[in-house]
């Protein structure tokens, strides 16, 4: 619950917005009155953080007459509303960190980080959805492992396609794994021995004794060797719409 509230925060949600909305999810539709009373919550506040959370979206009230009762919106809906703002704000500061980036590296001569090794899973996964969230203008992924084509991800790749370049290079068994907008290109290959995200960085991975593990750097010579190996096999990979697309 701790964990969840600090998530919500992001939102604007308190503490007492947080077990409203966990109320809602594991008890069903509730009237302001049985939440105040399931959650000892004074009767005259309760609708002061109703409001709140039905203005954010992430409850609703259910059609009826008096007393509204209150149901609280998918999960999946709401993480994807995170998903989207967090990203948002992260976008809007880049130019701002961009900017101090330059101050720094003219007062401490920083080079280019020519490459780090990267271990486990979550690590590289987290350096996949930061190089697509933070491209300029296009990305290129390679995605042979199901484990890395998480929720998170095709949310990444779905959003992040209204305003980048993305090109997905993936295994014809993945391939039904990635509902993705027709913005976004991809293309099969019978199998893939190795991954990658490139972007204004880029992180090359391979599968060792069921770990995954690689390499990650921002050198542009490194980027554009990736970018052309990429492409190689882009051009002899099969173009597949895939009936499970949609568009937004």
């Amino acid at each position: 619950m701790d964990q969840l509230g600090r998530v919500l925060s992001l939102l604007g949600v308190g503490e007492r917005e947080a077990e409203i909305y966990v109320a809602l999810v594991e008890q069903g539709p509730k009237s302001a009155r049985e939440l105040a009373e399931a959650l000892g919550i004074p009767y005259t506040k309760i609708y002061t953080y109703l409001y709140k959370l039905e203005n954010l979206g992430v409850v609703a009230k259910e059609g009826g007459g008096r007393p509204y009762r209150y149901r609280a919106r998918p999960p999946a809906e709401v993480y994807k509303m995170l998903v989207n703002k967090t990203s948002e704000a992260l976008r809007q500061l880049k130019p701002y960190f961009d900017g101090l980036q330059m101050v720094y590296e003219r007062q401490h001569a920083v080079a280019s980080t020519f490459l780090t090794l990267v271990r486990g899973t979550e690590r590289i996964a987290e350096l996949v959805h930061e190089i697509i969230t933070t491209a300029d203008s296009e990305v290129y992924l390679a995605l042979p492992f199901p484990e890395l084509v998480t929720y998170r991800l095709v949310s990444a790749i779905e959003e992040e396609s209204k305003r980048v370049s993305i090109k997905v290079l993936t295994t014809a068994r993945l391939r039904p794994m990635l509902s993705l907008p027709p913005r976004v290109e991809v293309r099969t290959t019978a199998e893939l021995f190795g991954g990658g995200a490139i972007g204004d960085a880029v992180v090359i991975y391979v599968k060792h004794f069921d770990e995954l593990s690689g390499v990650y750097s921002n050198e542009r010579y490194i980027i554009e060797v990736a970018k052309t190996y990429f492409n190689h096999v882009w051009q002899r990979a099969s173009f597949n719409t895939g009936t499970e697309q949609h568009t937004s």
